[in-house]
């Protein structure tokens, strides 16, 4: 039989007056790693930190056995937080912390294991749901440093509330009032009456603090990441001088922008025609028998660019905000009528398999989002974070990029600033700098660029004449397949002066 080979966290062992003195001296000869007094692991070859970590449940069964991952590290599943492990014991046999290599246990006097809770190796439990948000509840003094806060068990109610719904707060409410007896009280009705809240039944007379679970019982709950994704978008354009393009006159010279901007917004999501033949769909009026709903999604689309008021339509507020969308979706979805033209989705929609902001969310996260956004004064800045919280919000069953970009390019009108086109060769950029806003690569600079560069380029096209536009666009490559012409090394080319 072959030998076991030594585990690199190697074997926790704990000194008893037979073992101790020989325990001390393989330690000081680099056979033992002493974690603590008393505690060692004999053969580990891993860094102290990384042994103790591997050890550490078995640690706490030995120093208090049946202890309970209590209060902030309830939060956390058990997982450190700042180096530190919160353990609930009723009697601790051991009063005072115990520091081991990179972390550090902190004793508190709390019930044992109680209805709710879960096992853990080693005979430890962690605090079920319900315990963990009455152990975390501050209402009164300094905050204890072993517990998270009020704000953080509102919002852990909704995140509650958004993984399993109502079911999954009445189980809480049902855990709740199973270990009501072993705390404090005032806390235990302080939370019973948030969860209560969110089954419709909320009387207390403190409202919830200004956070997720607030917008929640307004019938506002909003996407808490999505959120935090706009903010760092917004501080990098904060952090950017303001870029400011005008559409200077002659006014004739922007003539056929809202067209090509309208035919190439729908080329984007597959709506391909021919760009004569859009012009005639467009412009003409002309109707092909074969694609009549293809056609009105490029006229409708160019209505909207083209029109007077609705090109400098902006939100002053969320809500109007979403009325902005609803509108211009109504309109650009009229002949889809199995598209919902004008409503918010009902069903999740994915792109490639990402999720977008879910239905019962959007509508609050829209508010919020443009709370956020309405601190930029930028145009293209305001155009550039209404497009990222658009797109990530995806509110319709179908048209969104047309309606998200349709939305960034008012913020622009409204300020006399040149629209932004993204023409059939620069789509990869632009769909590749929206998706890695969406999977968290960095903070939105990769979009900001994009969006920065195709406005530089719209505004050096001489937009005068339809001939001219084409003749042009023909000369920098927009009209190009962008995956075609990224294999040939082809890109979007600003125009010869």
């Amino acid at each position: 039989m072959k030998p076991s080979l030594p585990l690199p966290h190697g074997e926790l062992v704990v000194a008893d007056d037979h073992t101790y003195n020989r325990l001390a001296r393989r330690a000081r000869s680099g056979m033992a790693l002493r974690l603590a007094p008393g505690l060692y692991a004999v053969g580990a070859t891993l860094p102290p930190e990384q042994v103790a970590r591997h050890h550490l449940n078995a640690i706490i069964g030995v120093t208090w056995p049946g202890g309970v991952g209590c209060h902030r590290t309830a939060f956390t599943g058990g997982v450190p937080v700042d180096g530190v492990v919160y353990v609930g014991h009723p009697e601790p046999p051991r009063k005072k912390p115990l520091t081991l290599p990179g972390v550090r246990i902190v004793p508190v006097v709390a019930p044992g294991a109680l209805p709710g809770d879960l096992p853990l190796p080693n005979g430890l439990w962690l605090s079920g749901a319900a315990r963990a948000l009455v152990e975390n509840v501050t209402l009164m003094g300094r905050p204890a440093a072993s517990k998270v806060g009020t704000a953080a068990v509102e919002d852990r109610i909704d995140d509650l509330a958004k993984a399993g719904g109502a079911g999954r707060i009445q189980s809480t409410l049902e855990q709740l009032d199973e270990i009501a007896g072993s705390f404090d009280p005032v806390a235990v009705s302080y939370v019973r009456a948030r969860l209560a809240a969110v089954l419709g039944s909320f009387s207390d007379q403190h409202p919830p603090a200004a956070g997720r679970l607030a917008a929640r019982l307004a019938g506002l709950a909003y996407d808490e990441r999505r959120i935090e994704m706009l903010r760092g978008l917004v501080a990098t354009l904060l952090d950017r001088p303001p870029s400011l393009r005008p559409m200077t006159p002659p006014m004739a010279r922007w003539e056929w922008l809202a067209f090509f901007e309208a035919y190439f917004s729908n080329f984007i999501e597959g709506t391909e025609f021919g760009v004569d033949e859009a012009r005639r769909i467009a412009v003409e009026g002309v109707v092909p028998m074969a694609r009549p709903q293809d056609a009105h999604d490029v006229s409708a689309t160019f209505r909207l660019a083209a029109d007077p008021e609705n090109r400098l339509a902006t939100p002053r507020s969320g809500e109007d905000l979403i009325d902005l969308l609803c509108q211009r979706h109504a309109v650009l979805m009229a002949a889809r009528p199995e598209k919902r033209p004008g409503e918010v989705k009902q069903v999740p929609n994915y792109a490639g398999g990402y999720l977008f902001v879910e239905p019962d969310l959007v509508r609050g996260t829209l508010m919020r989002g443009f709370e956020i956004l309405d601190t930029l004064r930028s145009p293209l800045a305001r155009a550039t974070a209404m497009m990222a919280l658009v797109t990530e919000c995806h509110p319709f069953d179908d048209g969104n990029g047309r309606v998200a970009r349709l939305a960034a390019n008012a913020e622009l009108s409204a300020a006399g600033d040149v629209r932004i086109v993204i023409p059939n060769v620069y789509r990869g950029n632009y769909l590749a700098a929206l998706s890695g806003f969406s999977n968290g690569a960095g903070r939105g600079e990769q979009l900001v660029a994009v969006l920065e560069f195709a406005q530089r380029w719209t505004a050096a096209v001489d937009w005068t004449t339809y001939d001219r536009s084409r003749t042009t666009l023909l000369a920098c490559n927009a009209f190009e397949d962008s995956v075609v012409a990224e294999a040939q090394g082809r890109r979007l080319v600003m125009p010869e002066a």
